[in-house]
C-alpha cells in the first residue's frame, strides 16, 4: 500500500469512528464507550495527517468534520 493509500484509509477509519461516537452518543452509551471511539477517531486522524502532510500543523485533527 502506498502513503497516499494508507492515508485514505485511516481518514476513513476516523470518520468511522466519530461516526460510532455519535450514534454512541445518540443512543446514551456509557461515557466510557463514547470517549473510545473519540479517542480511536482522533488517533486514525492524527496518523492520516503525519502520513498525507507531515507539515501540517497536528491540531488540526482537533477540529471535528463538517
Amino acid at each position: 500500500m502506498s502513503a497516499d493509500t494508507d492515508a485514505r484509509y485511516l481518514f476513513r477509519r476516523a470518520r468511522e469512528e466519530a461516526a460510532k461516537a455519535d450514534a454512541a452518543q445518540r443512543r446514551s452509551a456509557s461515557s466510557q464507550e463514547i470517549a473510545a471511539h473519540r479517542e480511536l477517531a482522533l488517533r486514525y486522524k492524527v496518523r492520516a495527517l503525519a502520513m498525507s502532510c507531515p507539515d501540517q500543523v497536528l491540531h488540526d485533527a482537533m477540529e471535528r468534520e463538517p
